[in-house]
């Protein structure tokens, strides 16, 4: 059965064996959870606390909304991972679909939030913007801090894919012929030649920091962006590009593990 907890077991296993590998002790107390979230009969009660909590934080109300959002999208709680939880309850009823065991933190902008899809395990970190008409995240996917998805295009990651912070991906150009200005949403539709794109990463890629990503590209899977690069064309798959030009020095080694 496929959860409907917005973090069941395989949540909390993956925070323990998070923890083992950073040389920690595995936390007794995530282990009796674990156990206790393993049992079917945990997940109609839990279930039905989490719609009603939900429902109350995204009820569609004047003034009430805003000081919800504003307070949810802040919320660290202790520890951290109570501000996960709870927005993890508000925006699965805010945002288009949202499956289980996804994280999302302090400070991120959704300007179209029903256009939005986050599968599981993906983990939306501080302070990202998403100002685009449609966003799809696959599964395990981190976007660290501070990323900036902007021009009410679309934008499409697959799964295991990974943005890191500060990079931008543009998904609308102004396209400078005809006399056309390019100075913005507040010039008149008239004298604008604005033109929405699509920017897709594939599976397995890797965006660097402070990269950024222009219109209407494919970064094909597994390909690697090194740190300050502009990319205006698609990538070969399993590539890596260095320099400001963006220039392919070699091939990385295809992803040998299995998904999970």
């Amino acid at each position: 059965m496929k959860s409907k907890l917005a973090f069941d077991h395989n949540m909390l296993i993956h925070i323990n064996e998070a923890r083992v590998a950073e040389g920690k002790q595995a936390s007794a107390l995530i282990g009796l959870a674990v156990k206790a979230l393993s049992h079917p009969l945990m997940y109609l009660p839990l279930g039905f606390i989490e719609k009603v909590v939900g429902v109350l934080l995204a009820l569609p109300i004047p003034i009430y909304s805003s000081l919800v959002h504003t307070w949810i999208s802040n919320s660290r709680g202790l520890p951290n991972i109570f501000g996960m939880y709870l927005r993890a309850l508000y925006y699965r009823r805010v945002l288009g679909l949202m499956e289980s065991n996804v994280f999302i933190d302090q400070g991120v902008i959704f300007s179209h939030p029903k256009g939005v899809t986050l599968r599981e395990f993906s983990y939306i970190d501080k302070r990202v913007m998403f100002l685009c008409s449609r966003v799809s995240v696959g599964r395990r996917v981190h976007i660290a801090a501070n990323v900036f998805v902007s021009g009410g295009g679309t934008c499409e990651i697959e799964d295991y894919a990974g943005v890191a912070p500060g990079a931008s991906i543009i998904t609308s150009t102004e396209v400078l012929k005809d006399g056309a200005r390019c100075s913005g949403p507040m010039v008149a539709a008239s004298q604008r030649n604005l033109v929405r794109g699509h920017v897709k990463i594939e599976k397995d890629a890797f965006i660097g920091p402070h990269v950024v990503l222009l219109p209407n590209i494919v970064v094909k899977q597994g390909s690697v962006i090194a740190s300050g690069i502009t990319v205006a064309k698609d990538t070969e798959s399993w590539g890596i590009y260095v320099s400001g030009k963006g220039e392919k020095i070699s091939n990385r080694d295809p992803v040998k593990h299995p998904d999970n």
